[in-house]
């Protein structure tokens, strides 16, 4: 847990590590197989999860050591590509992993597996990115 102590800085740096394991144990592990294996489909479903709310915290102290205040995610997503810290693609990409982590949380209509395993494929890469464009950030 953060202390009081830690710069804004460090934790975000944290919050990348955390956002990084989450990639890298999804890269090990996602297959077609959560199509059909209901444990490794929540496994998978908990680790996106996971590493969608490390990048929302991620964009949140970001936008915060930039002397505004947080707010919604997708706010603090376009404020980040508004500034030119985050490219508006990957911003879009980010705003999309919100929303599959929305569905996937809270089981709006239903989860048809197949294209949320797909979505998160794709978006697994994006938040790998967004890692990278922060962490280039705060060395600036």
């Amino acid at each position: 847990m953060a202390t009081h102590t830690q710069t804004i800085a460090e934790r975000v740096v944290q919050k990348c590590e955390m956002l990084i394991d989450r990639v890298e144990f999804i890269d090990r592990h996602l297959s077609e197989e959560i199509l059909t294996d209901r444990i490794l489909r929540k496994a998978m479903y908990k680790e996106f999860q996971e590493a969608v709310e490390a990048a929302a915290d991620i964009c949140a102290l970001t936008r915060r050591s930039l002397d505004s205040s947080a707010q919604d995610d997708y706010s603090n997503v376009d404020y980040l590509v508004e500034r030119g810290i985050v490219p508006a693609g990957l911003g879009q990409s980010l705003k999309e992993a919100n929303g599959l982590r929305n569905r996937l949380v809270h089981e709006y209509d239903g989860i048809n597996d197949r294209i949320a395993y797909a979505s998160i494929a794709r978006l697994t890469e994006a938040l790998r990115e967004f890692s990278g464009v922060i962490l280039t950030w705060l060395q600036r």
